[in-house]
């Protein structure tokens, strides 16, 4: 320490010859003016902390605005899942159930329970309209060539709730235009609510569909492992049922871009053809009064049209399917020329202008259509139109059932 060049009895010295300061204040006074100093003092850190926690406010509102901002809504297709950008506001609660849904929905990534499909042009604009008041308790009608001026249709076969059945749904399109078929059904799976029909939340499917060797094939590429290949029973009747209203006759199959794909069920497949006559009985399937009824398509195949057409009477023990054809419609007799099956109804046989019996009507045509006729006759109708067919004529059969737009 550096030492002071002052002696101590030199600075006594100095402080002796200052002038000598008198204070005239009482010691009440002198006390009095310590109080009010630090009264002053104890006000001074108040505002100060006031000032600060003001500002503290103002800048933590910015910041939570600008966290607020970074929440995007990502597209995946059918559903519209967010991503939340963690912000350091969040409790650990919070941090804790986004992090479990985040790992739920890579788990669901991983194992590919149908939640991405690939494909090289996904420009394609949604035409799929949410079901509007009562039409949602109606029964859904189907496509006929007639409705197709100008127009074209995709189909979808879409699991039911309990995983069941198949059910086709169609989405009618704003053009006629087959040659980029794949793309727009591509597009479809990533676009529907299958949820708001009473459907399994089923498509998309990470899978990639493409062209294959002519328009008349689609080649089905999985990822190694993929959860589809071990569901291969779903997954084939479904893809089954899309395809077969899509002009589409076979698919064949690859795993990470090589030929063949290993199924848990079905074996090493590297095609298979789509069969357009499934000989099958078609049911109506109805999760509840507030969604649609959609005809469904058996999963039994029948000997004859006719064994079909009774089975479509039958009430099997489902949850959410009934008859599709009542027990008061019955027939006479049943014959065929060509493509056109004759059905002679009998004369106790109920049909009315009404949803319930253009519903039954419509069972016949696609139970027939399965058979590979083109059109019905019904004779001995009681009346002369139900809805937009004219029991006086031959009918065309429809091109696809369920339009839900």
């Amino acid at each position: 320490m550096r030492k002071s060049r002052w002696k101590e009895s030199e600075i006594k010295d100095m402080l002796r010859e200052l002038p000598k300061l008198k204070d005239d204040r009482t010691k009440a006074e002198v006390f009095a003016g310590i109080h009010d100093k630090k009264r002053k003092k104890h006000w001074m850190p108040l505002i100060a902390g006031v000032t600060s926690l003001f500002l503290l406010v103002a800048f933590a509102s910015s910041l939570i605005i600008g966290k607020k901002g970074t929440t995007s809504q990502e597209e995946t297709g059918s559903n519209g899942k967010f991503s939340i950008s963690e912000n350091k506001e969040m409790t650990e609660h919070e941090r804790q159930g986004i992090k479990e849904d985040t790992s739920e929905d890579k788990q669901d990534n991983q194992e590919f329970l149908g939640k991405r499909v690939e494909i090289e042009s996904n420009d394609e604009v949604s035409e799929i309209e949410p079901l509007k008041g009562e039409k949602e308790k109606t029964f859904v009608h189907a496509i006929y060539q007639d409705d197709l001026k100008n127009a074209s249709f995709i189909t979808m076969g879409i699991p039911d709730d309990q995983m069941n059945f198949i059910v086709p749904i169609s989405i009618k399109l704003k053009h006629n235009d087959e040659s980029n078929t794949l793309n727009r059904l591509v597009n479809q799976m990533s676009d529907i609510d299958e949820e708001q029909y009473g459907l399994f939340d089923y498509f998309p499917l990470d899978i990639k569909i493409s062209q294959g060797k002519d328009m008349n094939t689609a080649n089905i590429d999985f990822r190694k492992n993929s959860r589809l290949l071990d569901d291969d029973t779903l997954f084939l009747h479904s893809m089954e049922e899309t395809l077969s209203y899509n002009n589409i006759e076979k698919m064949t199959f690859s795993t990470g871009g090589k030929q063949g794909a290993m199924f848990a069920h079905a074996g090493f497949l590297k095609e298979a053809d789509i069969p357009h006559q499934k000989k099958r009985t078609y049911l109506l399937y109805q999760r509840d009064e507030s969604s649609p009824r959609f005809l469904v398509p058996s999963n039994l195949d029948y000997q004859d049209f006719e064994e079909a057409l009774q089975a479509g009477k039958g009430k099997p023990d489902i949850e959410g399917i009934s008859p599709a054809i009542p027990d008061d419609l019955n027939w006479e007799s049943i014959r065929s020329k060509g493509d056109l099956v004759i059905i002679n109804l009998s004369d106790q046989t109920a049909i009315e202008n009404s949803k319930e019996s253009l519903q039954a009507l419509e069972a016949i045509l696609f139970i027939a259509k399965d058979f590979g006729f083109e059109k019905v006759k019904f004779e001995n109708a009681p009346i002369e139109e139900v809805g937009q067919l004219n029991l006086t004529e031959d009918i065309v059969v429809p091109k696809a059932p369920n339009q839900v737009n």
